[in-house]
């Protein structure tokens, strides 16, 4: 059995992937002052569904993915630790000037982002390495001394060491840190060459300082989870996921703890891929939960990898899922600003004390409250019967904190709520794709996360789609995305080649010890060659150019003229993709080389069932529901998920309650029950959207 545990800001979600491949998926309300607390208790309730007792629960585990905001939440609230930095004399305020550009270089009222170092706590000391890995003055231990003792005094809990040019000759690095580590027993010491080993030494220092500010607080809770999972009681492992949608040991997390900065939605593309069967897929992936919206897009089966990812206005410098996040989950607060607007978050009422409908002590209104009141959700069917909600409750809010502003009832009021949430969730879409030149008129919509079947059919709609796919595991989708997702590992060294000058039997040289590292590092983890997946990377650039693009490079043992030739014009296509336009006749310069280690964990998701036939199911009640063509509340039709099987037809308006997330189909669209026991929705082109380019 493989467990995908993912902590999200109202609910705790689990999947538990039995050995024939079925996924048994569980929520549980979030504990935010004691993350471990909902673990725990999710952890018992899978135990006793299973009628084992917990001891016996963890031994039959053979995995344990486990996902988290905690690293993300530390910087996002700025809760981390005490941090001190130690940089080459004269250099101590990289992080101030940043690389000299402006987010939005127009906006004169621009506040600028508050470092996560004071000044008198960045400390330079003498020493200098070139371009070419040649000491021109050596590390002044005097000086680091006379730092430990500062650091000491100001009670720093960890220190960053970067230095400039030490990706290419970290000697003077690792003596400073050797030294502080002696000088500062029970103080967290990392260096700049273990966490990013790149050039441009803004970005390195961004990542080794933010992995500084959240290693204390992440090392004792994944610590706890640890112990909490394994303690030798399973004959598995714990891995945590990872910023670029694989997964690693928590020992190697805590090296490069960057690599957790926002690795909460980067599960999904794995979950998405596996529920769309596809391995050449085109989908946008939309995960709404009780907190946020995320989405990212998949192309041609690959998600859209990132280097250029911030956290609080600073880059994680890592390669990372590129996920786009609003503030538009199911516990999202509706108000109205002093201009008389209607406003739904970024604020969310959480799990504590999450929506007025909980009956928790929350009484203001959320777009679950709106969804209740509009007939969407059943309130004694929430997360399956377990949790009843209270309609008169999401009514009062409703009406007291938007309807009495505006002059209007109930629900009209939650109308304006869903209205503006679908535009906001529509807005996130729009940014990941037409603003990137991607149509998403080609794409399928990919409803996940507990919320998100009750918005995904008007989202595709409102952005010209014509399908959506809500899988079964949809509810829980990055936990389940944690059970089918691979281990992987990112190598990477700095290294200028320019393609008309290049030395090919150099370049395989050193592609090859990437890949030795990469091959040895899985090895030792106990996978087997055949389980090992390499892909080799570049990242190229014009000349005089200042930003790169990744593109692949040839994966051969022996690199020729050719197979340098085939990066540059690897690149000049994926150049002409991005911006419209190549130099076909330009060489390209070669900053870094990169090989991604991929170990597969031989997951398997239950085969698909037979559709025998397409039938039309009879419904199981009915209720008044929103209709807006109707502009009020009609009866419709109502169907249970345990009364569908593959080839079930069903046509809009309805509600699907499928356990622990509720469709809502609207008139005129039509619902599969697909092969495998998902739900896909076709929506009707309209005469105004034209045709997809």
């Amino acid at each position: 059995m493989r467990l995908g545990i993912d902590i999200g800001g109202t609910f705790t979600d689990f999947t538990l992937l039995t050995p024939d491949g079925s996924a048994v998926l569980w929520k549980e309300a979030s504990t935010p002052h004691d993350p471990l607390r909902a673990v725990r208790d999710g952890l018992g309730e899978l135990a006793r569904r299973h009628e084992f007792t917990e001891r016996e629960f963890l031994d039959g585990l053979t995995l344990v993915v486990h996902g988290t905001t905690i690293a993300t939440n530390t910087v996002l609230q700025r809760t981390g630790a005490r941090t001190g930095l130690l940089c080459t004399d004269g250099f101590r305020d990289v992080l101030y000037f940043r690389d000299g550009y402006k987010p939005e270089r127009f906006d004169m009222r621009l506040p600028r982002v508050e470092e996560f170092v004071p000044r008198y706590l960045r400390v330079g000391v003498r020493e200098r390495v070139d371009r070419d890995g040649n000491v021109r003055e050596p590390l002044d231990e005097v000086g680091v001394r006379r730092a430990a003792e500062l650091f000491a005094e100001a009670e720093v809990e960890s220190v960053a060491v970067a230095f400039l040019w030490s990706v290419v000759n970290p000697t003077h690095e690792q003596a400073a840190a050797a030294l502080l580590r002696k000088l500062l027993p029970g103080v967290h010491v990392l260096c700049s060459v273990d966490v990013l080993p790149e050039m441009r030494e803004w970005e390195r220092t961004s990542a080794t300082v933010l992995s500084a500010y959240v290693l204390p607080g992440i090392d004792s809770y994944l610590r706890g989870v640890e112990h909490e999972i394994s303690a030798d009681r399973t004959r598995g492992r714990l891995l945590i996921m990872q910023n670029n949608g694989g997964c690693n040991s928590v020992a190697d997390v805590l090296r490069q703890p960057v690599n957790v900065l926002a690795s909460g939605p980067a599960a999904a593309p794995a979950a998405a891929l596996a529920a769309a069967a596809a391995a050449d897929a085109d989908l946008v992936v939309a995960d709404m939960g009780g907190t946020s919206f995320d989405v990212c897009v998949i192309r041609r089966g690959q998600a859209t990898i990132s280097r250029d990812v911030r956290v609080e206005g600073q880059p994680i410098g890592v390669p990372a899922v590129d996920v786009h996040s609003v503030g538009a989950g199911g516990g999202s607060i509706a108000w109205v600003d002093d201009g008389g607007a209607l406003r739904v978050g970024p604020q969310s009422a959480g799990s504590q004390p999450g929506p007025a409908a909980y009956g928790a002590g929350g009484d203001r209104p959320t777009v679950t409250d709106a969804n209740v009141v509009l007939g969407y959700l059943d309130p004694a069917r929430f997360l399956g019967g377990r949790r009843r909600l209270d309609a008169a409750r999401a009514h009062e809010a409703l009406a007291r904190d938007v309807g009495a502003r505006l002059g209007i009832d109930s629900v009209r009021a939650a109308a304006g709520v869903i209205e503006l949430v679908d535009a906001n969730m529509a807005r996130a879409i729009r940014r990941v794709s037409i603003e990137r030149g991607v149509d998403p008129r080609r794409f399928t919509l990919l409803a996940g996360g507990g919320a998100c079947g009750l918005h995904a059919a008007r989202l595709a709609r409102a952005l010209g789609m014509a399908k959506v796919l809500v899988p079964r595991q949809a509810s829980t989708l990055c936990a389940f995305g944690m059970t089918v997702t691979d281990v992987r590992h990112d190598f990477a060294r700095s290294s200028f080649v320019r393609s008309d000058r290049a030395d090919p039997a150099a370049v395989g040289a050193l592609l090859e010890e990437l890949k030795d590292a990469a091959r040895n590092r899985l090895a030792d983890e106990g996978f087997t060659p055949e389980q090992i997946r390499l892909e080799a990377f570049a990242d190229a650039r014009y000349p005089r150019q200042v930003h790169e693009l990744t593109v692949a490079a040839p994966g051969v043992d022996r690199y020729a003229d050719e197979h340098v030739r085939a990066i540059e014009v690897g690149f000049h296509d994926a150049h002409r993709e991005e911006f419209g336009y190549c130099l076909d006749d330009s060489p390209v310069e070669i900053l870094h080389w990169r090989v991604v280690a991929h170990g597969h964990t031989g997951h398997a998701v239950r085969p698909a069932r037979p559709v025998t036939a397409v039938h039309e199911p009879a419904p199981s009640a009915s209720r008044p529901a929103y209709v807006p063509a109707a502009g009020g509340l009609v009866p419709v039709e109502v169907y249970r998920s345990d009364g569908l099987e593959a080839g079930s037809r069903i046509s809009g308006p309805a509600v699907l309650d499928a356990g622990e997330t509720t469709i809502w189909l609207p008139e005129g669209d039509t619902l599969d029950v697909t092969r495998d026991g998902s739900y896909e929705i076709m929506i009707p082109p309209e005469r105004d959207q034209g045709e997809p380019r």
